[in-house]
Formats: structure tokens, C-alpha cells, sequence
């Protein structure tokens, strides 16, 4: 096939030959999830520093030695191959602990939210015949969790509770007094001895992980993820972001900073895919705590910091939040250009976004490096080259290991410096001379990763649209994909969840540039149809952040009662304490006219505190429309 037709066909593949990624990373290692995630980095870094949490240091040996005991005790308890365990625990030491170990024993682990609701847990936990439960004891006031937990137990079929303190694990951590119907997490890994039972897994069918979507636009459905699809999207992942010849030289060597949720889908798959690299993850136990974040940045220099968009709003009002000079990732919702701007000015950093969704584990989109620093190294073809000269050097006999025997030398706080002052200067350079890279790629989720495929269906129509002209008629509709990592179902149907040809809709709409980068323009649940023309929400968001002052801000479609089937569109924008009432409704609609088609401008614009959001942090349209459907009916405006 000539290139050409190659990239008119795939057009992601134009980027991933400039950075030197392979065709196929097929066939992935045929292994446990824990054998993989844990058992090999242990084996080859056993020294290496592996979790950081309140300062308190554990290795990867340790970490491996607590896994085991901790599978040792579920077994004793009863877990069995098949099972599954549910766990409510914030990001911590025990959350990875209690994730490593259940796969070990060829039980399911299901992750849960700490904030979820009595009646969320017994929905999960009834339809998933859950028996063993690890929570936390307490989150933000004393038993709130643990006591959530005990009444969701009286509901199922729960048997064994497992119960810890976040500061379990920490330089001073409390004494437990006796919880009744439960046992203490640290007092299971003390008794039990490192030796679980063997247990034969088959890695391509039994599920490792029961991921639960956020149930924002319906009942959370649990996605079934294999060992094997876990691992083929941790191997995908990485080699999509760094090519492995520029990875190695500092494998077991990097810090990252690590403040997301891990009971969600994005701060699992981020956490297990740098345990893997054998790096150090700095944890950040509540994800609000953005002065934790920034001490944790300042004392232990990580590289990468993997975060959310509203926790980087709030990290700019950090006054220590400067220089940190990082590579950061932003997930799990729209990164607003405004925010992204800001964070990089603030902080000294380069950011990048990607894109996942629980029913890959989740990742399918990055950004590359080369993306990322696209202005500091030159345009496209020229990183190109640069990077394929870096192959054929890092090829020769001797040099990467050399290369990684210097970087051991140097040692991973040091590098740690070294790299933070490298990318602090980078990101000026981009702030002070880059106009074409903003262009380029902010507000795109990167590339397909290395043997995703996607597809883009008209919304009109439902016919698959040709890559070539989704590319240059900029034609949008919604993205559909396939990978290896894709799950094997919802639970607890295997096959479920897909079309006739095997794809997952995603829901999301999309376009395309001739790089074959991916822009999210909206949900197809928040795009607005007025009078049959369609409104991008996300778009009218990323316009509207450009207002000074805005902090938050939400377009959303509401029934236009003057003519059926239609809807009108109405703005929620929350500002910046400072301009509070200073922001006026008819100055965002003056804003948008003339910037937008006259359908689009807002028929009204209501001025708020705060807006509600749902149990990951995003902003909760749904209920925004709800909650104006529900007032338009109270004043008989609707029937």
C-alpha cells in the first residue's frame, strides 16, 4: 500500500512513523495482570522506590511482600477464583495492594467510589454477588465511609468487611480501636505469610477488573476487563506516548505525581501503567488537597503528573504552584484552552490531553512527546527525523544500556531536577514564541494508540464516514473503536456492548486533522438541536472560557416551547470569586454574537456559585436540563 493511500486510510499513522512506533505491538504478553503490573518491575527494581504516601517510603520489594500476605489472608477468608471483591478506598498504598492481590488469586476486583451512595453499592454489589468489601474507615468526618459500607452490607450478600485508615500506611499511623462485623487491613497483612495458593488463570478469559461506568446518562453498566486486555492496553499506552527506545534509558528511574481517584477507571489505568515502568508514584490521597500536590512536586521532583481539569483550576490558586516543570496529562473531561494555557504559564509545565472510556481501561487516545513539544523541536517533519536518528543511535550495541547505567548514576531525584528545569524552560519558550502550536493540537485528545481502530458514523445517516473525508471535509460524526484492550462485555455478558462489527460507541462526536489528531467537539447526549441546526456544546464551552473572569462554565439544550422538537440554548457560568457580580448575562450573550451563527447565542444566561457534578468530577449536564425542565413545568411553560 502506497503511504499515502495508508494515511488517507488512517490517517494517526502519519504521526506514529514520524515518532517511530511500530505497526503492531500484537501479540501482547500472554501473563497475569499482577504478574505483569507488579511481579516483573519487583523482579528487575526490587530496591526501586515504588509508592510514596504522607512521606512514608515503600519499595517494590515491600509492596510485592504485601500483596502476597494480603492475597493470603482473602484466601483464607473465603475469596475464591471468580469472586469478586469490591473495594472504597481512597487513592492509596492499600488501594494498590488490595487491586494487586485479587487478581493474584484469580478473584474479580471492582473498584468503588468512596462518595457513591448507600443504594449505589447494593445496585453494584447485588448484581455483582459481592462478598468481601475493603473500605477506608473514614473520609471526610469520622465513620462516614465505613458506616455507608456496614448498611450496604445488611442489603447483600457481603460476608467479610475489610476496613483501613488512609494513614494506615504513613510515619505515624493511628491506633484502630475494635470495629465490630469487620477486620483491620493492616492487621490481616501482619498475621498472613507471603505465600498465596498458585491459581490457574487463563489470562485472555477470565476477568481481572468489573470497571462501573459513572451511570450519568443511565444505570452504570460493569465492563468486564481480562488480564490480557488489561495488559494490552498498559503495553499500548506507554509505547503510543514515549517510543520504548527513548523510555528505557530511564525505566525504574522516574517520579510521577499521582492526585487522581483511583476507584476511577482513568487514576486505575494511570496507576497500574507507571507501576509497571517501575517509576515512583507520589500519592496523593484526596484529590482536593492541591497544597499536598504541590509539596509532593517540590520535595520529590516527579517528571509526569497525571490530573483532571478541575484539579488543575484549583491548582493555579496555589501561590507555590510555580516552575514545577513537569509533563502533564489531563483526563477524564473537556480541558478547557483557557485551562490549559493558564496551567502551563503557572506551573512551568507542558501539558497534553488524552481520552479513555471505562470500556477500554481506559485509555485509546495520546498525546505523543513530539506533540507536546512541537514548538521547542520545529515542525513535524523535522522531529521526525530527529527521531528516527535517536532509534538507529539507541539501537547501537551497548548504548542503551549505557544510556541507562548514566541515568541510574545520576539517580532519580537528581534526573529528577535535571528534567523539571528542562521542561520549565521548554514551556516558556512555547508561552513567549509559539502561535502555531496552539493551533496544531490544543483541544485534541492526541492520536489512536498503536492497533486501535476507529471509525466515525454520520449522526444523520448511521453510515460509516470515509477517513478522507472526515479528514478533509472536516466531516464529524460519532467515534466508534476497537483494540485488543477492549472489554469483553458488560457484566456479566460477554459479547455485550458492541455493533455488528465489534465496536464500542463511544457517544462522543468527533473530527479530525490531517495528522489524524482527534478533536472531541460534543457528547451526542449534550449536542443541541435548534430549529435542525446542531450546537457543539464543548465548542460553546471552550469559546465562553475565554471570557475574564470565568471560572466554570456549562452550554446545555433546553425544550424550546414555542416549537415542538426543537430546543433553545441556555449558558450556566460560575466566575472567579473576584468577579463575582461583576458578570453579567447580557455580557456573555454580546460576547458570543457575532462569534457564533444567531441560532447558537444563548436565550438565556444564568449566573451561578457553583455547578453540580457528577461522582468523577464532571460537569453534570444532565441534571442541569433536568433541573430547567423541571422549572419550566412548575411555571406552565412546559407540559
Amino acid at each position: 500500500m502506497e503511504l499515502e493511500e495508508k494515511y488517507l486510510e488512517k490517517p494517526w499513522l502519519r504521526e506514529h512513523d514520524l515518532m517511530t512506533y511500530p505497526d503492531t505491538l500484537e501479540p501482547y504478553p500472554e501473563m497475569s495482570y499482577t504478574e505483569y503490573h507488579l511481579d516483573e518491575p519487583a523482579s528487575k527494581y526490587p530496591n526501586s522506590l515504588a509508592l510514596v504516601q504522607f512521606d512514608y517510603e515503600m519499595t517494590y520489594k515491600e509492596l510485592k511482600e504485601h500483596v502476597d500476605r494480603f492475597a493470603t489472608a482473602l484466601t483464607d477468608l473465603g475469596v475464591k477464583k471468580g469472586d469478586v471483591v469490591a473495594t472504597v478506598l481512597q487513592t492509596s498504598i492499600q488501594n494498590i495492594i488490595a487491586d494487586m492481590a485479587v487478581p493474584r488469586i484469580g478473584a474479580i476486583h471492582t473498584p468503588g467510589s468512596i462518595i457513591d451512595s448507600v443504594d449505589g453499592y447494593v445496585d453494584k454489589w447485588t448484581r455483582a454477588n459481592v462478598k468481601t468489601v475493603i473500605c477506608v474507615h473514614t473520609n471526610v468526618k469520622e465513620r462516614d465511609t465505613i458506616d455507608k459500607v456496614e448498611e450496604a452490607a445488611k442489603q447483600t450478600n457481603v460476608e467479610n468487611i475489610i476496613v483501613t485508615h488512609t494513614k494506615d500506611y504513613s510515619k505515624n499511623p493511628p491506633s484502630h480501636p475494635k470495629e465490630e462485623g469487620a477486620v483491620w487491613f493492616t492487621d490481616l497483612i501482619e498475621k498472613y505469610p507471603p505465600n498465596p495458593p498458585k491459581v490457574d488463570i487463563d489470562p485472555k478469559k477470565d476477568v481481572a477488573i468489573l470497571f462501573f461506568t459513572g451511570g450519568t446518562t443511565g444505570v452504570p453498566k460493569g465492563c468486564m476487563i481480562t488480564h490480557h486486555q488489561y495488559i494490552a492496553q498498559t503495553e499500548s499506552v506507554f509505547q503510543s506516548f514515549f517510543p520504548k527506545w527513548l523510555s528505557a534509558p530511564m525505566e525504574g528511574l522516574l517520579r510521577v505525581l499521582m492526585p487522581l481517584p483511583q476507584f476511577h477507571v482513568y487514576g486505575h489505568g494511570e496507576t497500574v501503567l507507571m507501576l509497571r515502568q517501575g517509576y515512583t508514584i507520589l500519592l496523593v490521597t484526596d484529590p482536593r488537597d492541591t497544597k499536598e500536590w504541590v509539596r509532593m512536586a517540590k520535595k520529590y521532583h516527579p517528571f509526569i503528573n497525571i490530573g483532571a481539569p478541575t484539579q488543575y483550576m484549583k491548582v493555579l490558586k496555589e501561590a507555590g504552584a510555580t516552575n514545577l516543570g513537569m509533563i502533564t496529562i489531563s483526563g477524564s473531561m473537556a480541558l478547557a484552552p483557557e485551562t490549559h494555557k493558564a496551567s502551563e504559564k503557572k506551573t512551568g509545565s507542558i501539558m497534553g490531553e488524552g481520552y479513555g472510556l471505562s470500556e477500554f481501561a481506559p485509555v485509546t487516545h495520546v498525546p505523543s512527546v513530539a506533540s507536546m513539544l512541537l514548538p521547542v523541536l520545529g515542525d513535524m517533519e523535522t522531529i521526525g527525523k530527529v527521531m528516527h536518528i535517536g532509534k538507529k543511535m539507541m539501537e547501537l550495541p551497548g548504548v542503551l544500556p549505557l544510556g541507562h547505567m548514566g541515568a541510574t548514576l545520576i539517580g532519580p531525584d537528581n534526573l529528577g531536577r535535571i528534567l523539571n528545569m528542562t521542561v520549565a524552560f521548554a514551556s516558556r519558550n512555547i508561552i513567549t514564541t509559539s502561535s502555531g502550536r496552539k493551533k496544531e493540537f490544543m483541544g485534541s485528545i492526541g492520536t489512536s494508540m498503536i492497533d486501535l481502530k476507529m471509525k466515525i458514523i454520520d449522526e444523520d445517516t448511521g453510515e460509516t464516514i470515509p477517513m478522507e473525508k472526515a479528514v478533509k471535509e472536516g466531516k464529524r460524526g460519532e467515534m466508534c473503536l476497537d483494540a485488543p484492550w477492549k472489554m469483553l462485555g458488560y457484566w456479566p455478558d460477554a459479547g455485550s456492548g458492541f455493533d455488528e462489527e465489534g465496536y464500542v460507541h463511544t457517544g462522543d462526536v468527533v473530527k479530525l486533522d490531517e495528522w489524524g489528531r482527534t478533536y472531541i467537539v460534543d457528547r451526542t447526549k449534550d449536542m443541541v438541536n435548534v430549529s435542525g441546526y446542531k450546537v457543539y456544546t464543548r465548542e460553546m464551552d471552550d469559546l465562553l472560557y475565554e471570557i475574564p473572569g470565568i471560572d466554570e462554565v456549562a452550554t446545555v439544550g433546553i425544550p424550546d416551547p414555542d416549537r415542538p422538537g426543537s430546543e433553545r440554548i441556555k449558558v450556566f457560568v460560575v466566575p472567579l470569586p473576584e468577579y463575582r457580580g461583576k458578570i453579567k448575562e447580557e455580557d456573555v450573550i454580546k460576547f458570543l454574537r457575532g462569534r457564533v451563527p444567531p441560532y447558537a447565542v444563548p436565550k438565556s444566561v444564568e449566573i451561578r456559585d457553583e455547578l453540580p457534578r457528577t461522582v468523577t468530577e464532571k460537569i453534570f449536564k444532565k441534571q442541569l436540563r433536568e433541573e430547567e425542565i423541571e422549572k419550566m413545568k412548575k411555571e406552565g411553560i412546559l407540559k
